[in-house]
């Protein structure tokens, strides 16, 4: 699905109206600024004044289209179209604010650029002049220029939020009230929340936070499927990750009524995609469902959803399969079964690390999809194809292990939890080399991680037991 885009106009709606004609046909979802019939059916909203009903609009589109025209030939430029640029840039903190805000200047001459504020003139906006064109003339010149810019928009590295998972608590406390970006881009950071979740051992708090999200959802006067469906895929992982948090003695396990009942909801999740996309009608089940270039570049929201579930699917199946109450028959259909889903998810993911804003954050979940992959051919002993996989797993942790290291900026509990999971795979490893001076390396390699964690968990229990020294002297 596309961006939702909203068209503000100071003189010529029939423009306003021809222009989105063009870019609904390209897949996007336009809206004009305070209009109704013209407008998507979610949008289709009246409030008390024009200005309320304005807001509520650019509240709901994260691109914008400015047309910028003199109200008459003697008057300026309508003072209502320069405070929804004002308002409307405001809202754009997702992104780079200026790569989604598109402005055109009909008619206005460079003398005349003297007519907007003085920190907008002579900055922003693509001149079109009308003498002489027709309107569908007009219309395709904007609309085309509006396409051309789109391979500006750059958004957060989804690595990037990870590295920051707690800007998405703060969006999730005023996105249904003050939204300042789409549902859709919305869902997306969803997306890496839950997977936060996972990377931090923060699984029971932010399913606590992904519940109250859930609960004031449900009671919105307006959401779209994209976030509705992205929110309950969240909360059957979340549920799913916290009865999997090992014990004691790091066992997992799950009863087969659990096991089955989350298996169900992903299935769902699967079932909503083949009914939404043609493109997927072939297919009976989430775990045949394979991904293109073409389907990633329009719905990379849909496309990482796909990803996600099939990902954690192999997981699901592969903790159940640690329950020593599984009978034989049914441990050997759902090792197969996990067999199939990680043959479509590894496909996907490698197809999604060509993309620069998910390359390393789906690199880290193709981490985990080759670890499961190899893990069920062990269970079936295709041996080969476990040593395989478990190289591929090795080169994509040792590559995230390197670059987490040389990030300026990232939190240390991410930056400790991908070092460890590249050096669990190092010792697997290890144990299968013959070349003495590697294997020397490696340990070596082991020897200095454990050294600088023995430090910082000392410096750690200095600093607290200084402050807990300093507490009790001022409770006296």
């Amino acid at each position: 699905m596309r961006d939702y885009v909203f068209i503000g106009w100071s003189r010529n709606k029939d423009l306003a109206i021809k222009i989105k004609d063009i870019l609904d046909e390209k897949g996007f979802n336009c809206v004009i600024g305070g209009d109704y019939e013209n407008n998507p059916e979610n949008l289709r909203i009246k409030r008390t004044t024009v200005n309320e009903t304005v807001n509520y609009q650019m509240n709901h589109c994260d691109q914008s289209i400015m047309l910028f025209q003199k109200v008459d030939d003697n008057k300026g430029i309508s003072e209502n179209l320069i405070y929804e640029l004002g308002y409307i840039q405001a809202q754009y903190n997702y992104i780079d604010a200026s790569t989604k805000i598109h402005i055109f200047k009909l008619d206005i001459s460079a003398a005349e650029e003297i007519l907007f504020p003085t920190d907008i003139h002579g900055i922003w906006g693509t001149p079109i002049f009308t003498a002489n064109k027709t309107m569908d003339e007009l219309a395709n010149e904007i609309a085309n220029e509006f396409l051309r810019n789109q391979i500006q928009i750059k958004p957060k590295s989804k690595f990037d939020i990870l590295c920051n998972h707690h800007f998405v608590e703060y969006e999730m406390q005023r996105h249904l009230k003050n939204p300042s970006m789409s549902d859709y881009d919305f869902a997306t950071l969803l997306l890496v929340y839950v997977q936060a979740s996972f990377c931090y051992q923060e699984q029971q708090d932010i399913k606590l936070k992904i519940e109250n999200f859930k609960t004031r959802l449900h009671s919105a006067d307006e959401k779209t499927e994209e976030l509705e469906i992205v929110t309950n895929y969240a909360m059957q992982t979340l549920n799913l990750y916290c009865m999997t948090i090992p014990d004691e003695n790091d066992n997992l396990s799950m009863k087969g009524s659990e096991f089955r009942s989350i298996l169900s909801d992903y299935r769902d999740i699967g079932e909503k995609m083949i009914e939404k996309f043609s493109i997927f009608s072939e297919y009976n089940d989430l775990s045949e469902i394979l991904l293109s270039r073409d389907f990633i570049c329009e719905n990379p929201l849909e496309a990482l959803l796909i990803s996600q579930v099939q990902e954690h699917t192999t997981y699901l199946i592969l903790v159940y399969l640690t329950n020593p109450n599984v009978e034989p028959e049914e441990r050997e259909k759902y090792a197969k079964l996990g067999i199939k889903y990680c043959e479509t998810v590894t496909k996907n993911l490698e197809l999604l690390t060509r993309d620069k804003d998910l390359e390393m954050y789906a690199k880290l979940l193709l981490s985990y999809a080759y670890k499961n992959y190899s893990t069920f051919n062990s269970q079936l002993n295709n041996l080969e194809e476990c040593r395989k996989t478990n190289i591929k797993a090795f080169k994509i942790r040792k590559e995230l292990n390197s670059y987490v290291n040389n990030l300026p900026l990232i939190t240390p509990t991410l930056k400790n939890y991908i070092n460890l999971e590249y050096l669990l795979q190092l010792v697997e490893r290890i144990e299968e080399l013959d070349d003495k001076y590697e294997i020397s390396d490696s340990l070596s390699e082991i020897e200095s991680y454990i050294k600088e964690y023995e430090q910082f968990d000392k410096n750690k229990k200095v600093m607290f037991n200084m402050l807990l020294d300093k507490y009790k002297v001022l409770k006296g």
